[in-house]
């Protein structure tokens, strides 16, 4: 390998450190930005599934249902754009390994990195694929995927979380709240055996018009959050993956500037070899 090559590979090198801090730099804002506001609604929202646990507790013991035409739905987030890491196909196993074990269940997969390898691997036998625009949808693509949503009893969303800046995890939440509280709802707060925990709710308006709503509205915003758990896992893990990238690119360019030295250094000692050889053929 010849200068001119070592300064090629060199300036490739820069261009890649150079694309790993930026990403790096913007993930690190967005991470700060969004972190807090993720961090706060989760409260909010496992509040609201509780309620929307309780209310369907309720509806269940008063034998009152909306009838759904379908039973199960599981919905896999993935992303549109690339240099995640390896959090797509995390997640990806991860609903693989879980979706398999449910029966008499339809399969959604949203995002270019999951449709492109269930077209190439060819692990399902059948699924719809939905391309949104971006990562997060807007207000109508929300809608229809809550219109979608909403013809199922259960909808299991299988997306990444951030346990920490270092750590995400591939979970689902059900969104519907048929699993998540229902059996101890049942068994601790109504059943008035257990008078310690027997619980006395009134509702306004009555517990249809209560149910309805949830299925609707509520419906919506469980599916918005984990949209954003989502984006706030993959930003994080964005800004590992680049960082880590920006420190290969910094080892690959001390390696070519060592040996650039070196390839340089035995040019010079060549030169000084030809020369002398040159003059003591001159004396000869």
């Amino acid at each position: 390998m010849n200068i001119k090559d070592i300064d090629e590979a060199l300036e490739e090198g820069q261009s890649l450190k150079a694309i790993a801090q930026a990403y790096s730099e913007i993930a690190n804002l967005k991470v700060k930005k969004i972190r807090a506001n993720v961090e706060r609604n989760r409260l909010f929202y496992n509040e609201i599934s509780r309620v929307y646990s309780i209310v369907k507790a309720f509806a269940l013991k008063k034998k009152i249902t909306i009838t759904k035409p379908k039973n199960r739905l599981c919905i896999l987030l993935t992303s549109n754009d690339r240099f995640y890491g390896n959090i797509n196909s995390s997640l990806i196993n991860y609903f693989v390994g879980l979706s398999r074990e449910l029966a008499d269940v339809d399969k959604i997969i949203l995002g270019k990195a999951g449709i492109n390898y269930f077209r190439a691997a060819k692990l399902l036998p059948k699924y719809q694929e939905i391309m949104l625009k971006k990562d997060l949808p807007d207000s109508r693509e929300l809608a229809e995927l809550a219109r979608l949503s909403s013809e199922y009893n259960q909808v299991l969303v299988f997306h990444s979380t951030m346990k920490s800046l270092m750590i995400q995890q591939a979970t689902f939440t059900d969104v519907t709240a048929v699993s998540l509280y229902m059996r101890e709802f049942l068994v601790k707060h109504l059943d008035p055996k257990n008078k310690e925990g027997f619980m006395r709710f009134i509702f306004e308006p009555d517990l249809p018009k209560v149910l309805q709503f949830f299925d609707t509205q509520v419906l919506t915003l469980m599916l918005e959050q984990t949209f954003l758990e989502s984006e706030l896992s993959r930003t994080a893990s964005r800004f590992i993956s680049m960082d880590q990238a920006e420190t290969e690119a910094n080892k690959f360019i001390k390696e070519y500037e060592a040996l650039k030295a070196y390839t340089k250094r035995n040019a010079d000692n060549n030169t000084i070899l030809e020369n002398f050889a040159t003059m003591m053929a001159v004396k000869r």
